[in-house]
């Protein structure tokens, strides 16, 4: 497919996810997930900053298809607080000559806020076609902390890639653009750019200065993981970049830099998300 070519799809479909501080305590105070959106009911851990509230998204359809064209958009509105993950990774489907599926994401942070977005990686079968978009818009005082990873997969053994990945992450603060991360690589590509490594991903922090170096420190034991820190001061924003070789190795990666993350924070290690 080239570049430049036009993108027809189905119907688009768009869920959002509403959460509000309510006396110290996070609530989703609204929501719309049509098909193939569902979500489980939020709850809560002892332990976790400002009454957060965790929800895990989950999937109806099985997985991302050739002319799917999702969105998703969470707001949280001041001082609310929402740990917001997936209960497995979104398996990328084979194209089937289809355009390709499309996944926008928007987070929407007010003063004060603080968002732990934090999906499973996406995987990526042989013949997918997948444009992902992930955008934030922080006010002053909103934290985020941010995953975006994918893992390649070839369920027959032939050999046979991924079509094309579009990747973009970016994030505005209140006085303009503070981060875009923009790529786009054929599945033929992959391994000779990863040196190899099947998986691939980041974690961002953005208003949490104190966590970027601890996540490279904690993920710097991991067995099959490569990170690479990024600080840019100035904005306020960490980037934790990694190759893993397989996805035991990419989930412990994860998870690894979440708990340093939090624990950096708040001074405790944070509950496990079971899935």
């Amino acid at each position: 497919m080239k570049s430049g070519a036009a993108i027809s799809r189905g119907r688009p479909v768009r869920a959002r996810l509403t959460f509000r501080d309510v006396a110290g305590r996070t609530h989703l105070m609204g929501q719309l997930t049509p098909h193939p959106f569902h979500i489980t009911r939020p709850f809560r851990h002892p332990g976790d900053p400002q009454g957060m509230a965790t929800l895990y998204l989950q999937s109806s359809s099985g997985g991302l298809y050739g002319d799917d064209d999702l969105g998703l958009s969470i707001s949280l509105e001041p001082g609310a607080a929402a740990h917001v993950t997936t209960q497995a990774s979104s398996v990328v489907h084979d194209a089937r000559g289809r355009p390709g599926a499309v996944q926008d994401v928007q987070l929407d942070v007010r003063d004060g806020a603080l968002l732990e977005y934090l999906p499973d990686p996406a995987i990526l079968m042989s013949g997918s076609r997948l444009d992902n978009r992930v955008s934030a818009r922080l006010e002053q005082g909103a934290r985020l902390l941010m995953a975006d990873a994918q893992l390649i997969h070839d369920p027959d053994g032939d050999g046979r890639a991924f079509d094309y990945l579009r990747n973009s992450v970016s994030i505005a603060g209140p006085g303009g653009p503070l981060m875009l991360d923009r790529f786009a690589l054929s599945g033929g590509a992959w391994l000779t750019r990863t040196g190899g490594a099947r998986c691939a991903g980041m974690i961002v922090a953005a208003g949490l200065p104190e966590t970027g170096a601890p996540m490279a420190t904690a993920i710097a034991a991991e067995p099959g993981v490569y990170a690479g820190l990024s600080e840019f001061p100035d904005r306020d924003i960490s980037i934790l970049r990694f190759i893993a070789t397989d996805g035991v190795a990419l989930g412990r990666a994860l998870v690894t830099a979440w708990r340093a993350a939090r624990q950096s924070l708040t001074g405790a290690a944070p509950h496990a998300r079971r899935k």
